[in-house]
């Protein structure tokens, strides 16, 4: 069910994945105090729970604030990236930025214990650590994101002092969110904490990539890439019910909305910032589908869920219409939360 975790128990692997976890939160942690020191970051914990479910939350009580991400999680994004570094058709001509082994890996000490057994190159394998530090990087993110959006005084409101306590032990029995918010309202709160863990990454592009002394266009595109196919993986990790691809759940965004969405944000937004040619970062968009598609067949998705020319089983007039709104969700909640201050 859950609970805090054991690392005695844990396997090399896990423990390696455990390792990593801390580390890319560390970094997040550090440089949002850096940034703005008023935000108190450093009193927010980590906490891995033993659930097996593929489950993260953010929870707050009183003046204890944490981020709770389940070992199942762990191990399901582990099994992804292990399919894809697998696939000989998968990221065959990927190039990585420049010098990888100066960007996340740069303070993880020890060796690469999790890869010890991979028959491939060094190259391809230091390139996969990358991506699974791209898939830690945005679920950390974006459940820092929930924290500092003051989302959970929206959906928690009622918070005993051992709610903390209580989601990490149960955490894959989500307690049920203020009812007084609409199914419209909880799924923007999951927009807004996607497009607010997007801005604190690009943020901080700089500090985690020092060695490129300046973004090229390329730099950006591989960049965009890695962030876009990261994310396609971690979506396809949470999604777990039946039913059509596109349907929302009663509190959360359909998985491959919040893939398209979240990938069409990346490559817009860092058009702004590292400008390329447009339909070269329609190219590239286009290709950290068509490659993380290729994983789907071997993983136990349906055809049409998730690959194929597109995922077919869509309904993309649907998603055309809820972009309109999900552009619209950080104003809202904004709206949201200012009548709460006033109330």
């Amino acid at each position: 069910m859950g609970g805090y975790l054991d690392v005695i128990g844990l396997t090399p692997v896990e423990t390696t994945l455990v390792h990593w976890t801390e580390h890319v939160f560390d970094i997040n942690i550090g440089l949002l105090d850096a940034r703005d020191p008023d935000l108190n970051i450093k009193g927010i914990d980590l906490v891995i729970s033993a659930g097996d479910a593929p489950n993260a939350a953010a929870r707050q009580s009183g003046d204890r604030r944490a981020v709770i991400i389940s070992l199942g999680l762990l191990r399901k994004l582990w099994r992804f990236l292990t399919a894809a570094a697998h696939h000989p058709d998968v990221l065959s001509r990927a190039h990585p930025l420049r010098d990888p082994g100066k960007s996340w890996k740069e303070a993880l000490d020890g060796p690469l214990i999790a890869f010890d057994d991979w028959s491939m190159e060094a190259e391809r394998a230091e390139y996969f650590v990358d991506i699974l530090m791209q898939m830690f990087d945005y679920v950390i993110s974006h459940e820092l994101a929930h924290l500092l959006r003051r989302h959970i005084d929206l959906l928690f409101p009622d918070a005993t002092p051992g709610f903390v306590d209580e989601a990490a032990t149960y955490l894959d029995q989500a307690p049920g969110r203020s009812p007084e918010l609409l199914p419209e309202t909880l799924q923007d709160i999951e927009f807004d904490a996607d497009a607010n863990g997007l801005n604190q990454m690009l943020l901080s592009m700089d500090e985690k990539h020092p060695f490129l002394r300046g973004w090229t266009a390329e730099d950006g595109l591989e960049y965009g890439f890695q962030l876009a196919f990261a994310h396609i993986l971690v979506m396809r990790a949470l999604d777990t019910r039946e039913g059509p691809v596109d349907r929302p759940g009663t509190e959360y965004p359909s998985p491959l909305f919040r893939a398209m969405n979240f990938t069409n944000l990346v490559f817009r937004s860092l058009h702004d910032l590292v400008p390329c040619d447009f339909e070269e970062s329609v190219r590239v968009h286009d290709t950290a589908w068509f490659e993380a598609s290729e994983i789907s067949k071997d993983i136990g998705f349906g055809d049409g869920r998730w690959f194929g020319e597109g995922p077919s089983d869509a309904d993309h007039e649907k998603f055309l219409v809820r972009e309109a709104r999900y552009f619209e969700a950080t104003r809202r909640i904004d709206r949201i939360l200012d009548g709460a201050d006033n109330g």
